[in-house]
């Protein structure tokens, strides 16, 4: 069924229709990456460095829940690097079962890791994660404040108007302006 799928996908590739090839070779790419799926996970471990990250960005290219395996385990790797990355594939792949991880990244003391798995919520869309990340401020870092309010607008929840318009009056010009992007995209 896989060769019949691939080669109906390939057919596709040459059809008149711009949109039609390429979605065909998304999915070609994406069928192609989910074949590979078991054989990046098994070299996984004992990859060097440059092959963890090129793995990590294989695995947010398949956008499958069966991927998060490995970024969740590379949340407790040493170097930033591969840490950042996996934070960042997750939100590339949607999926709701990866909150959890990323709620645990709040509590570390790296505050890029941190930013980045605010920002990686906020792709995954859960509108419950608001009142966590309510929770969270003032974190004393900007960066995190910030991208943690332009969270709020990607979530689209009213759940933190009070507080975005409270943080209108803020010294920070940087988290004002958050504050009103944000407000600006927030549900009515």
């Amino acid at each position: 069924m896989i060769d019949e799928r691939r080669n109906a996908l390939a057919k596709a590739l040459k059809d008149d229709d711009k949109g039609v090839s390429k979605n065909a070779s998304d999915a070609l790419l994406k069928l192609e990456g989910m074949m590979e799926l078991p054989d990046i996970i098994s070299k996984y471990k004992s990859a060097s460095k440059t092959e963890k990250l090129r793995s990590i960005y294989s695995l947010s290219k398949i956008k499958h829940e069966k991927a998060l395996v490995p970024l969740i385990y590379s949340l407790q790797h040493d170097d930033d690097d591969i840490k950042i990355a996996a934070i960042r594939a997750m939100g590339e792949i949607k999926s709701r079962k990866a909150i959890p991880a990323l709620i645990n990244v709040l509590k570390t003391n790296s505050v890029l890791a941190k930013t980045q798995a605010v920002e990686s919520l906020g792709k995954i869309g859960d509108p419950g994660i608001v009142k966590i990340l309510i929770k969270v401020l003032p974190s004393g870092d900007m960066e995190l404040d910030e991208s943690i309010i332009m969270a709020f607008g990607v979530l689209k929840q009213k759940d933190a108007e009070a507080l975005l318009i409270s943080l209108l009056e803020n010294e920070e010009p940087r988290i004002r302006r958050a504050a009103c992007w944000a407000l600006g995209d927030l549900d009515i």
